[in-house]
């Protein structure tokens, strides 16, 4: 004799229509970014990814959940979600930098654009480098705070059209159920940088002769750019120019006018200054 638990049938139930209104909604939500993706085609962009207004969207997300699952679990779920409809919108491909065949990188990037998305995983940041300058539908994920080995920036400080720009950090949500080996990665691709309300900035500053990181800092305070020198490269074989890595706590522009200020108080020995990209802040 089976004896029904009438509440439990009726809570199961409940979770069942719950479900399917959440599908119905989600098919909603899928049926307008189809609608986006039409739009887009016209609009001459090989990259459907906006990590600013993502970013966006994750904070305004996990401030007004309220529920009991862990925040990295809400992420996860809308990650997915967000990175899912960017590729329908126009599909791209993730090439990974890991070092050491490191498979944390791999995590990192695969917790970000979900896993759909296809990637690849290289040992040399120079190969992630090649494949992002010559395939406009493809991101790079390169290493980043390991001071000693991150060189590939200076790729990035020709300047450009058609050169990469940094778009993105990884991880952006701390997980403390699984800290990805304590590592950094940043995003890069063929798109401009976007504002997400609260940004960091990164500018390579070409310089004729060796400038100390004091000085560096003090034209920027002047210029009113509330940067700092994090690196300096000097050129190759003493033949060349100088190369500085300015990291700032806002967006700030390739426009904008405090650019051509700084260029004016650094003096004779200024060549230009370069935004590399810029990145959401990463929520801790």
């Amino acid at each position: 004799m089976t004896i029904k638990n009438t509440k439990l049938e009726a809570l199961r139930a409940e979770i069942d229509r719950l479900d399917a209104e959440l599908l119905s909604v989600l098919e909603k939500r899928i049926a307008i970014v189809e609608d986006i993706a039409a739009a887009k085609k016209v609009d001459g962009k090989a990259l459907a990814f906006r990590p600013g207004r993502e970013a966006s969207i994750l904070r305004n997300i996990l401030e007004a959940h309220s529920s009991k699952l862990p925040d990295t679990v809400i992420a996860a779920i809308w990650r997915e979600l967000i990175a899912a409809v960017g590729w329908m919108q126009k599909p791209y491909s993730v090439s990974i930098t890991a070092p050491d065949k490191s498979v944390g990188y791999w995590d990192l990037a695969r917790f970000h654009f979900g896993s759909a998305t296809p990637m690849k995983l290289h040992q040399l940041p120079s190969v992630v480098l090649r494949e992002v300058y010559e395939n406009p539908s493809t991101l790079g994920v390169l290493p980043w705070l390991t001071r000693e080995r991150d060189t590939w920036w200076t790729q990035l400080a020709q300047g450009g059209e058609n050169v990469p720009k940094i778009l993105a950090a990884l991880p952006f949500l701390d997980n403390p159920s699984g800290e990805f080996e304590d590592l950094n990665s940043l995003v890069i691709g063929q798109a401009e940088p976007e504002p997400s309300g609260d940004d960091i900035t990164l500018m390579a500053l070409a310089t004729k002769d060796e400038v100390s990181r004091a000085r560096l800092n003090e034209n920027l305070a002047k210029a009113g750019l509330s940067g700092y020198c994090a690196d300096s490269r000097s050129p190759d074989a003493g033949d060349g120019d100088w190369l500085h890595l300015i990291e700032i706590p806002e967006f700030v522009a390739k426009s904008d006018p405090r650019l051509v200020k700084l260029g004016e108080i650094s003096g004779d020995s200024f060549i230009k200054a370069v935004i590399l990209g810029a990145y959401a802040v990463p929520i801790k």
